[in-house]
């Protein structure tokens, strides 16, 4: 049996409906409410085909259904058909030669049209019928009166209005076919305390619930604005050709007779005059609600807008603020149990019943269509009574939700938030056994048992069983907000001025004051790490001219220093432990309170000395050939943002924006000249950039589908061939690593998988989803088979991203935009390091650089201030002559400045000695090394000084350079006193 244009039309909406159409008689096949499936005039003239179909619009599924009749005409024939004309429109407007015409081109749908017909084939010659479920094409079917008693037998999920077919086969696949089934898979969600986001997916769970227990579930009350009067409207039109021609209302007013109103347009003409009355109306009642059912009314409003006067726009955009969608409530709100949210079941559900028992949406077309051929009053009465039955509904409708926001305990009606929340880990609260189970359950709980039950034991004769309950210690930091440590291990002086900081007269008067400040932290040694109090001390001057008095300097510091904040940070960001964990471990460890709020105001403070450094990392990305994007969410307080990950093999950079656009990245990549690995996020298209997709996302997606579908032969054939072709691809680079001249022939594998498995007509739902996928992304899967050293995966990303992911689970919601913008400034640095293999500790305390473990050429511009000092420091450099030979000689790398003091002349400069780290040593440390070398006399201190044996950070003038730092004389300088005492 050949197919015809009925089956194959069906066959686009249903297959069991095209099994019904090829098995039943001509006499059975009667036209139901869709006049789109009436057989079509054909006529042919030559290569071209003249199809006329009474309907207002062709869809893409009646262009196949053409494509189909002239392949199986070529089929049949030998003669091919290239383009077919369509005349289409209304029956009265084909009478009068007004019908439209288009023309589409048959083999624009050649694949299309035989995949079509040879599952209609399949489908017809089959004895058993195929499975089937509820879709929109469902009310337009003659048989939906007994699919609809088989569907409720079988109680399947497709009962649900608007349930999608991709959603569905969800479900399917995770074993729920009945609605009784997915109905037990609701668990409500712990609530939050600010006001719930209600721009979610719609629970299928919950209206399967409330259709069991055949209840109300109100996820949160709606918020129906209370109000003395209302308007209330609803419009009728023919969707197909795009125009309204019945407005009707109901204006409600406490104390008043309802006023209703219909406006009727004959013609398509006369519209525009229907909606200008409409918004005189409204105009006089400015501030009435203007309540409606689903976006109908709205898209009409501004489909016709387009046709009014400015003024009038005006107007109706005003009235267009005060619109509420009462199936809006439906979806996010309120779950009845319906099968579906129409207005016609949930007012059904409520007890109004409309006066035409048969009206609905699609009659009330075939009324109009009948009316304009006939003008039959009765018709227009219909009409009218059905619009006007909407309204009274509609009403109804409003109502329900308005008692339902300030009566929330009615019968029948089940607060979400109320529902019981079981917890397997948790003993359940069961009222109907009585209060034995509870007395039992806090009985075993652990604080109980310590507290009640441990120190009976104490009375036996064996104590050292017992577990000994001891005394609570009092809180070393408790009622302060940092602690004050009585013990000092180190003194440091500052210097004294030798100028006035006011007028700069060089006359000093050196007071006796002193300011005093200590900073407890901790000192690493060959063994492990120890507490280490500094004290700061700092005298003070008064000038002998302007008599103004002033400090040495300023001893204002944080009261934890930088090695404490270093290995706190490294626990925070790389180990993600809490700031209670770290105060806990911090005072367990070295015996040091650190209040955790204290450290959570105060590591910003700290944070902000590192980030030249993490802008820095930016630009070094910026210079790699090869960069590796991806992004992932993160819930912020009051928001959602995304973190956007930047890595090469040795760099990471982090960066948060508040929303999914790409446009920061087409600024950010604007004459970026290299490649950029990414997956198949379509915002990544936009950049003007050469890219590689990553081939794990694709493998990933197909093994989990076929995990999921294992009996899809043709799709596990596509899969399998595909495996074996990069497997051969990862075997070359295994041997050879990503280079060009070996990859190259691998070229023409693709070439020939292309043609077998992409190029082709598929069958199977899942390959025709994965070729579409494959030849639109097929160029950017295999960039690295043509370029050098490009990885054919996002690893480097993907590891990055889940470095935020594990501090992601700890604060989901509970920061803001600038709390994780700053952490991630110190992730970007924690991940390079690891990255780079070193310690991210070792960073923090300035033991290792930003130029490690890199090539010098991949770190562009000059180093921050505090790196290139640091990598000056490490040469070793004893005075300012050994740096400019060594700068003479070509042994400078390119990221070192040639003139310093003028690059970093405000980014942190002081001195050459501070450049060169030949600074002098505190005064304490500087005279402890002197008393260790064991001078006797001052003839002996001067020949060790004219050997050459004084270190950089010894000076050679000491009575100077420590003068009002606590410098006693030579004596005391050399320990002579001390050495004769002992």
């Amino acid at each position: 049996m050949q197919p015809n244009w009925n089956i194959l039309w069906a066959k686009c909406h249903c297959s069991y409906k095209a099994w019904q159409l090829a098995k039943a008689t001509v006499e059975i096949q009667k036209l139901d409410l869709s006049n789109k499936k009436q057989e079509p005039l054909m006529q042919l003239f030559g290569k071209e085909a003249e199809f006329t179909i009474h309907a207002g619009k062709i869809t893409l599924k009646d262009k196949l259904v053409i494509a189909a009749i002239c392949y199986l005409h070529e089929k049949t024939t030998g003669n091919s058909i290239e383009v077919a004309k369509v005349y289409y429109g209304t029956p009265d407007n084909s009478e009068k030669g007004q019908s439209l015409v288009t023309k589409i081109r048959a083999k624009q749908y050649t694949k299309q049209a035989e995949k079509l017909l040879s599952e209609t084939l399949e489908t017809i010659n089959s004895d058993t019928p195929p499975a089937f479920y509820r879709n929109s094409h469902c009310p337009e079917c003659q048989f939906w009166g007994s699919c609809y008693e088989k569907l409720k037998e079988r109680d399947c999920i497709s009962l649900l209005g608007g349930i999608s077919e991709k959603i569905l086969k969800k479900y399917h696949s995770r074993g729920f076919f009945s609605i009784l089934q997915l109905s037990h898979t609701f668990r409500p969600r712990r609530r939050r305390q600010r006001s719930p986001q209600l721009s979610g997916s719609f629970l299928w769970e919950l209206k399967a619930l409330a259709i069991r227990e055949q209840k109300t579930f109100v996820l949160h009350p709606p918020n129906i604005i209370d109000s003395q009067k209302a308007i209330y409207i609803d419009f009728e039109g023919i969707p197909d050709e795009g125009w309204v021609y019945l407005i009707g209302g109901i204006i409600k007013e406490e104390g008043k007779p309802d006023e209703v109103f219909s406006y009727w347009a004959d013609d398509k003409e006369n519209e525009k005059e229907i909606f200008c009355k409409l918004i005189s109306l409204l105009t006089k009642h400015p501030d009435t609600p203007i309540y409606h059912y689903g976006s109908y009314e709205t898209t009409a409003l501004r489909h016709v807008s387009k046709k009014l006067s400015s003024s009038l726009k005006m107007e109706l955009n005003e009235s267009e603020k005060k619109m509420v969608n009462l199936l809006s409530y439906l979806r996010t709100h309120v779950y009845p149990p319906t099968y579906s949210n129409g207005l016609k079941e949930v007012a059904n559900f409520l007890g109004f019943n409309w006066k035409l028992k048969e009206a609905d949406g699609k009659r009330s077309i075939l009324w109009r269509k009948e009316w304009e051929l006939t003008k039959d009053v009765l018709l227009k009465e219909r009409l009218l009574q059905y619009n006007m039955d909407d309204c009274f509904a509609l009403s109804i409708v409003k109502e329900w939700f308005y008692h339902l926001a300030i009566d929330t305990k009615q019968e029948d009606i089940q607060q979400v938030s109320q529902m019981k929340r079981h917890s397997p880990f948790k003993f359940q609260n069961n009222p109907e056994f009585g209060e034995d189970y509870k007395i039992i359950s806090r009985a075993a709980y652990f604080d109980y048992q310590r507290s009640k039950i441990y120190w009976r034991n104490q009375k036996g004769k064996t104590p050292g069983a017992v577990l000994r309950i001891q005394q609570k210690k009092r809180h070393l930091g408790r009622g302060i907000v940092f602690w004050k440590p009585k013990k000092v291990d180190e003194i440091i002086l500052i210097p004294p001025l030798k100028k006035c900081p006011f007028c700069g007269n060089k006359k000093l008067y050196h007071l006796g004051k002193t300011s005093i400040c200590r900073q407890t932290d901790i000192k690493f040694t060959s063994t492990g790490s120890k507490q280490h109090i500094v004290e700061y001390r700092s005298g003070s001057i008064r000038c002998a001219k302007c008599l103004k008095k002033s400090s040495y300097g300023n001893i204002r510091k944080l009261h934890y220093g930088n090695n404490l904040f270093a290995w706190v940070i490294n626990l925070y960001v790389n180990y993600h432990i809490s700031h209670y964990l770290i105060s806990r471990i911090v005072q367990e460890q070295f015996g040091i309170w650190m209040n955790p709020m204290y450290l959570i105001m105060t590591k910003q403070r700290w944070w902000k000395n590192w980030k030249p450094e993490a802008d820095y990392l930016w630009q070094i990305v910026r210079n790699s050939p090869v960069i590796h994007i991806d992004e992932t969410t993160v819930k912020l307080s009051k928001e959602r943002g995304y973190v956007w990950v930047f890595a090469t093999p040795h760099t990471v950079f982090y960066h948060l924006t508040l929303n999914r656009e790409t446009g920061f990245l087409q600024e950010w990549l604007k004459d970026y000249k290299g490649i950029i690995i990414t997956d198949s996020f379509p915002g990544y298209e936009t950049i003007p950039v050469k890219r590689q997709k990553c081939l794990i996302h694709i493998i990933r997606d197909l093994n989990d589908d076929l995990y999921k579908n294992p009996f899809d032969d043709e799709y596990k054939v596509m899969v399998e061939a595909f495996g074996k072709l990069l497997r051969d691809i990862i075997e070359t680079i295994d041997h050879y690593g990503l280079q060009e001249k070996h990859l190259r022939k691998h070229k023409i594998m693709t070439e020939q998988f292309y043609k077998l498995h992409i190029d082709c007509i598929h069958k199977s739902e899942l390959s025709v989803k994965y070729s579409k996928r494959l030849q639109k992304h097929w160029d950017e899967l295999w960039t690295f088979l043509h370029q050098d050293n490009v990885p054919w995966n996002n690893n480097n990303a993907e590891a990055a991203v889940k470095a935020f992911a594990l501090h992601r689970r700890g604060v989901n919601g509970q920061v803001n935009a600038r709390g994780i913008s700053e952490y991630l400034e110190m992730l970007s640095i924690a991940q390079t390091c690891r990255y780079r293999n070193i310690s991210f500790l070792d960073f923090l305390r300035r033991k290792v650089g930003i130029w490690d473990n890199i090539q010098p050429s991949d770190l562009p511009g000059f180093l921050p201030f505090t790196q290139a000092r640091l990598f000056i420091n490490k040469q070793g450099f004893q005075n300012k002559d050994e740096w400019v030979q060594w700068n003479i000689e070509g042994k400078k790398p390119l990221f070192i400045p040639s003139c310093p003091d003028e690059v970093y002349k405000d980014k942190g400069w002081i001195d050459w000695n501070d450049w060169l780290g030949s600074s002098f040593l505190p005064f304490n440390k500087a005279r402890t090394y002197m008393r260790k070398l064991g001078l006797r006399n001052r003839k002996q201190y001067m020949a060790w000084m004219r050997n050459d044996k004084c270190p950089k950070f010894i000076p050679s003038n000491p009575e100077e350079v420590y003068n009002h730092m606590g410098w006693n004389g030579m004596e005391d300088w050399l320990g002579i006193k001390v050495k004769q005492k002992l």
